[in-house]
């Protein structure tokens, strides 16, 4: 044999690679089995449906085919300066554009349609006696449109990646464009699930398809409009620390505000027996937690005047209002009964009950929830501002007080008015969430219209001055005048000697019928329930802890 020779491998060596190999094969393929076992059942059967529907088919090669035109188009513009010229920036854009319509239209409108189908065939019963709970169904056709996502992601970010090359745009740009993308995705994928919940009947079907599709194409459009200034003024700074403190507020409100809605479409679909309000609290005062921390990182972290801080105390009550109003009409609009699966769940301890009671489901204590986390948040605006000195300047301490009371008093006096109405109408007929939440906005349209109404076919009030005690059940317009003009321009004293006894009253009226729920106490478990739980979910063996356990059960 020569020196330059390479031995040939002997039989034996070929047969332990082969097997080897095929050992490596078999290990895959079984752990590939199992992780497909483990994988939520919907995902599966919604990416089969989706990926075999003639629609994603269409789509898809729509989007190839207009990326591959797309890049014809531009060079053949551009001529024989693309060798010369910068024009990455209008290639991304273009890409961008091709990307954004089947991210943000055809994907969350498919899903849209993928829950309402189940609503309007009335499938979903085959689904609501599985094993599967609620939450797994939403996740599910969840995963389904973010698989719909990666796809059409993979397809065209070669192209995006492409304009790198192009000279004119930084990798930084492109990188967080697409991650814009996947994170919008996916919120208006959940919105779609949520709009899909809410399409039972045929007649609300239409209705809530053409607003579904009104809103995903205004979105669309925005995002169009808006990407030339994202990528020409280069919006992407890591230097910058305000660039990263504004990215993580905005992760953070995503994934509070996501969670939320994930648990609204769960609770729209589970059964009416099970515990849907629970957690939509938590995730309820975990966004706003989220909302007042991220105001007061930017208080410590900016050098702050007086006038700047009563500005920012003035923007966190008024945000607190509007999210905790429209928070307590769906609250205050829940069946006022327990079912015996929430009553095996309430809290046994005098401590749990004193705390927890809050965030049991029924209207009393959803009332008391939103009023009294409104409340916190009105007793530290008030404590911050007594110890702020008075400004000169827009706005004032007087301004920022009353309107922390006068908002807090208009949430309790709307809410308390509508959920007693609520009650009422339920002793003549079964009034449902979606219709409470109707009249808490009618008895706010009303109370905004009315003194409208009468103001402007009144020439003498016209004549007069801008706010009269006529608009004094009108929260927008005193507000407004409030904070433009001051607490002179509504006589802010009088107006809350009036609205604070009267806020009062209607918390002690709706005290009376909270007493019932919270003497609540928490039900046994039936035997049946526990040993079907043991047969479903059995313990785990025991096994020995030392050797000599395990020698001892030997002999």
């Amino acid at each position: 044999m020569s020196a330059g020779a390479v031995p040939n491998p002997s039989p034996v060596t070929e047969t332990i690679e082969r097997r080897n190999s095929a050992e490596i094969i078999t290990s895959i393929a079984h752990w590939a089995e199992q992780f497909i076992d483990r994988l939520n059942p919907i995902l599966v059967k919604e990416t089969r449906q989706a990926l075999k529907s003639r629609q994603f088919v269409a789509t898809f090669l729509v989007v190839l085919i207009a990326c591959w035109a797309a890049s014809f188009a531009v060079v053949a513009i551009i001529g024989p300066d693309v060798y010369y010229v910068a024009s990455g920036q209008t290639m991304l854009l273009v890409y961008a554009s091709i990307l954004a319509f089947p991210l943000i239209l055809i994907v969350p409108f498919s899903a849209f349609r993928s829950l309402a189908a189940e609503q309007e065939d009335n499938t979903y019963e085959l689904l609501s006696i599985t094993s599967l709970s609620a939450k797994q169904i939403i996740s599910g056709k969840l995963g389904s449109a973010a698989v719909q996502m990666m796809i059409y992601m993979c397809g065209v970010s070669p192209c995006i990646a492409f304009t790198y090359l192009l000279r004119g745009v930084d990798t930084l740009t492109i990188a967080f464009i697409l991650a814009y993308f996947m994170f919008l995705c996916m919120g208006l994928s959940m919105l779609g699930l949520l709009a899909g919940t809410n399409a039972k009947a045929r007649h609300t079907h239409v209705l809530i398809s053409l607003l579904v599709v009104l809103c995903l194409t205004i979105v669309l459009g925005s995002t169009i409009t808006s990407l030339p200034d994202f990528v020409e003024y280069g919006f992407v700074n890591l230097q910058n620390s305000w660039f990263w403190l504004g990215s993580l507020a905005a992760l953070s409100f995503y994934l509070t505000l996501f969670a939320l809605v994930h648990a609204a479409a769960a609770a729209q679909i589970g059964f009416s027996s099970d515990n849907r309000s629970t957690p939509l609290r938590k995730r309820m005062i975990a966004l706003h937690a989220c909302f007042i921390g991220w105001i007061s990182i930017i208080v410590l972290l900016t050098p702050t005047t007086i006038d700047y801080l009563l500005r920012v105390i003035l923007i966190a009550a008024a945000g607190s209002v509007m999210f905790w109003y429209a928070m307590g009409t769906f609250m205050t609009s829940e069946w006022p009964h327990l079912s015996r699966r929430v009553m095996r769940s309430l809290p046994s301890s005098t401590l749990g009950r004193m705390f927890l009671t809050w965030f049991n489901p029924g209207p009393h204590t959803g009332f008391i929830f939103a009023v009294s986390s409104l409340a916190a948040v009105t007793l530290a605006g008030l404590l911050t501002v007594a110890f702020l000195p008075n400004s000169t300047r827009w706005p004032t301490r007087e301004t920022v007080c009353y309107f922390l009371l006068l908002s807090w008093c208009y949430c309790v006096i709307f809410l308390g008015v509508g959920k007693m109405i609520i009650s009422w109408m339920r002793t003549i007929t079964f009034v449902q969430l979606s219709a409470g939440f109707l009249i808490h906005l009618i008895l706010l349209l009303l109370a905004c219209g009315i003194p409208q109404v009468i103001y402007m076919m009144t020439p003498s009030l016209r004549m007069g001055s801008e706010f009269t005690y006529l608009q004094a059940c009108n929260p927008i317009w005193t507000l407004v005048t409030l904070i433009d003009n001051g607490p002179m321009a509504i006589e802010a004293f009088t107006l809350l000697s009036i609205l604070g006894p009267f806020a009062i009253v209607v918390v002690i009226l709706n005290i009376r019928p909270l007493v019932t729920e919270v003497q609540y106490l928490p039900r046994a478990i039936p035997e049946r329930v526990v040993q079907d739980e043991i047969e479903l979910h059995p313990p785990p063996a025991s096994k020995p802890t030392s050797p000599w356990e395990e020698s001892s059960s030997k002999l």
